[in-house]
C-alpha cells in the first residue's frame, strides 16, 4: 500500500538547530556593528592631546597600553578624556599603538585633532571612533551568519516541503534545492577569497616589502616566551621587545616575524629567548618609510605553507559552483517530464542506484569497497583538519585574560572557524564509521540467470566469505525501482520510488545466514527494465543484514528484466 508522504522531522530538527546556531553569528555581529557605528556616530569635537605615550609592562597581559590624556569642550564645559577607543586601550603588539601615535599624533603635546563625544553623556569620549577593521569584522560576522542562516532556512523548507503540495513518495529523494547548494558553495568561495585577499596576499606583500627594509642594530629590552592557554592546549610565542635608532630617533617594537601568533612547541622558542637576553644586541630590519615598523625575522620558513590555507575553501566553493553551472547547462531548459504518479509512485525504501550489474552464474561480492571508501575519507579528513588546525590554533592560542565572549569565540576568528571544525569532526566520524564497516560481514550472491522475462524464475544463492560479527537478521528482497528526473526552471529534481517489493528470504538463524539458495520469480505483470532520458525502471536483488555494534550491511545488485518476444506474447 502506498504511504502518504509526511514531513521529515529529522531534517526539520537539524535545520532548526543549524539556524539557531547560525543566528548567534548574526546577533554577535549586529551587536558589534551597532556599537561600532554608534561610536562612529558620536559628535566630532575639537580636542587637544596633553599626553600620548605607550606603557610597556612585561608583567601584564596584554603588555602594552596607551597612556593618553586629552581635553575638549562641549556645551561650554571643559572635559578630560583618556580613552583611545571606547572599549579597548591595550594590546599585545606595540606597533599597533605606535602606528596610531606616530602616524597621526607624532606623540606631541598640544596636537589639535577631533575626538568623539557622546552628545547624551559628554563625559564619555574617545580619541578615535571605531576603526574600519572593527566595522569590517562585525559586518563579516553578520554576513557569515546570514550565509548559514540561509542554508538552515533552506533545510527547513526542504523538511516541510516533503509534506506539502509537492510531496513525493516516502522513499523518494530529491536533489538539494539550488538555492541551498548555491549559498553553500558561494560561502566557501567567498571565505576562500576573504582569506586569500585579507590574510595571505597582505602577508605576501609584507614579505616582499621587508626584503627592502634596512638592517639596523637594536638592544633587547626584554626577552621571554609567552604562554597562551587555549581550548586546544597550550601554545607559545617568542616575545622580544627591543629599541633601535633610525635617522637619529629612537623607536621600539616587539614584532619578531611576519605572521606573528603562537604555536605548540616550547623548546624552540626558549632557545631563541636564551640567545637574546635583555640588554643584548641583535639585528632587526626597519621600514625606511615608516621606521616605527621593524621585524627580527623576515623569512617565511615553513610558515610559507600557510598560504595553502584558502585552497580547500576555494576548491570547494568554485568547484561546486562550476559543477552546478555545468549541471544546469546539461539539463533541459524546460522538461515536459512530470513527477511520477499512480502505480509507480508507491511507497519505497530504496537507497539510490544499484552499485553493480549481475552476470549470469557469476558470484558478486556484497560488502566490498569499504577499504577504498575509508582511505578516501581518511585523506579528506587529514587534509581538511590539518589546514583548519592552523586557524584554530591562531584563534584560540592567546586568550588568557580575555573576556568571556572572546574565550568562546576565539577573539572573533574562532567563531568563523567553528563550522569548519564541525565539518572536520564530521569527516573524522565518517572515517571511523567506514573503518569499522571494513570488519563487518562480507557476502557473495549469485543469480543463475541474470536476464529474466516477466513470469520467469531463477535460483539465487548466497554465501558468507568473511568479516566479523554475527548478523541478528538476514533478508533478501526482490525490488523494482523507478527514477524520474524533471526540471522546473533552473531547479532539477530526481524522485526515486519502489513500485514492487517481494520478500524472498528472511531469517534470524545464524546457520541459515552462512549459505543458502532461494527461488526468485518475476511477476507475470512485471514491468521490463527501461532506460530513458528522464526515466529509468530497473530491478534489484537487495541484501540486508543488521549487525550489532557494526554498521548494517545494505547492498543492491541490479539484473535485467527484458520484454518477451512477439512469439511469447499471449
Amino acid at each position: 500500500m502506498p504511504r502518504v508522504s509526511g514531513r521529515q522531522p529529522g531534517l526539520i530538527v537539524f535545520g532548526l538547530i543549524w539556524t539557531a546556531f547560525s543566528s548567534v553569528f548574526v546577533v554577535l555581529g549586529l551587536s558589534g556593528l551597532w556599537k561600532a557605528v554608534t561610536v562612529s556616530g558620536w559628535e566630532r569635537v575639537p580636542c587637544e592631546i596633553e599626553r600620548f605615550e605607550i606603557r610597556a609592562n612585561a608583567g601584564k597581559t596584554p603588555a602594552f597600553a596607551a597612556d593618553l590624556r586629552f581635553h575638549y569642550e562641549f556645551d561650554g564645559r571643559k572635559y578630560h578624556g583618556s580613552h583611545l577607543w571606547l572599549e579597548k586601550e591595550d594590546g599585545d603588539d606595540y606597533e599597533d599603538l605606535a602606528e596610531i601615535r606616530e602616524k597621526f599624533f607624532r606623540g606631541a603635546a598640544g596636537r589639535q585633532i577631533e575626538c568623539r563625544v557622546n552628545p547624551e553623556r559628554p563625559v564619555e569620549s574617545a580619541l578615535l571612533g571605531s576603526n574600519a577593521g572593527q566595522i569590517l569584522g562585525a559586518s563579516c560576522f553578520v554576513v557569515f551568519g546570514l550565509f548559514f542562516v540561509m542554508i538552515g532556512v533552506g533545510l527547513l523548507r526542504l523538511g516541510f516541503k516533503s509534506g506539502g503540495a509537492r510531496a513525493r513518495s516516502a522513499g523518494s529523494s530529491s536533489d538539494a534545492p539550488p538555492f541551498v547548494t548555491t549559498v553553500f558553495f558561494l560561502f566557501f568561495a567567498v571565505a576562500g577569497l576573504g582569506l586569500l585577499g585579507g590574510l595571505i596576499l597582505p602577508k605576501a606583500l609584507d614579505w616582499a616589502s621587508m626584503q627592502r627594509w634596512k638592517s639596523v642594530d637594536a638592544e633587547v629590552i626584554w626577552s621571554r616566551v609567552k604562554h597562551k592557554s587555549g581550548s586546544d592546549g597550550a601554545t607559545y610565542a617568542v616575545d622580544l621587545f627591543y629599541r633601535y635608532e633610525f635617522d637619529g630617533r629612537e623607536y621600539r617594537s616587539n614584532r619578531y616575524d611576519i605572521l606573528g601568533g603562537s604555536s605548540s612547541g616550547r623548546s624552540g622558542k626558549e632557545a631563541i629567548v636564551k640567545a637574546h637576553p635583555a640588554k643584548s644586541r641583535l639585528e632587526v630590519f626597519v621600514n625606511p618609510v615608516e621606521p616605527w615598523h621593524a621585524v627580527v625575522k623576515r623569512d617565511l620558513g615553513w610558515w610559507g605553507w600557510f598560504a595553502l590555507f584558502p585552497l580547500p575553501f576555494l576548491g570547494i566553493g568554485f568547484g561546486g559552483l562550476w559543477w552546478m553551472l555545468r549541471r544546469k547547462g546539461r539539463s533541459p531548459a524546460r522538461s515536459e517530464t512530470t513527477p511520477p504518479s499512480g502505480r509507480f509512485a508507491s511507497s519505497a525504501r530504496g537507497q539510490g542506484k544499484s552499485s553493480a550489474v549481475a552476470v549470469s552464474g557469476e558470484w558478486m561480492a556484497v560488502g566490498g569497497g569499504r577499504v577504498k571508501a575509508c582511505l578516501g575519507l581518511l585523506f579528506a579528513a587529514l587534509f581538511w583538519n590539518g589546514v583548519v588546525s592552523f586557524g584554530v590554533r591562531d584563534a584560540f592560542g592567546g586568550l588568557a585574560g580575555a573576556s568571556w565572549i572572546d574565550r568562546i569565540s576565539g577573539g572573533g576568528l574562532g567563531l568563523f572557524m567553528i563550522p569548519f571544525v564541525v565539518v572536520g569532526f564530521g569527516l573524522v566520524i565518517a572515517t571511523l564509521y567506514t573503518f569499522v564497516a571494513i570488519f563487518g560481514p562480507r557476502y557473495e550472491i549469485q543469480l543463475a540467470e541474470a536476464s529474466l522475462k516477466p513470469g520467469k524464475s531463477t535460483i539465487v544463492q548466497w554465501r558468507r566469505v568473511g568479516g566479523w560479527g554475527q548478523p541478528r537478521d538476514f533478508v533478501l528482497l526482490l525490488v523494482g525501482r523507478e527514477e524520474a528526473t524533471w526540471s522546473q526552471g533552473s531547479s532539477r529534481s530526481t524522485a526515486r520510488s519502489v513500485f514492487y517489493e517481494q520478500l524472498l528470504f528472511e531469517t534470524t538463524v545464524p546457520l541459515s545466514m552462512l549459505q543458502g539458495r532461494v527461488e526468485l520469480r518475476i511477476p507475470d505483470d512485471g514491468v521490463p527494465g527501461f532506460q530513458g532520458r528522464h526515466n529509468k525502471l530497473f530491478w534489484l536483488l537487495s541484501l540486508r543484514a543488521g549487525v550489532p555494534w557494526l554498521p548494517d550491511l545494505r547492498a543492491d545488485r541490479e539484473f535485467a528484466v527484458v520484454a518477451p518476444t512477439k512469439e511469447e506474447l499471449p
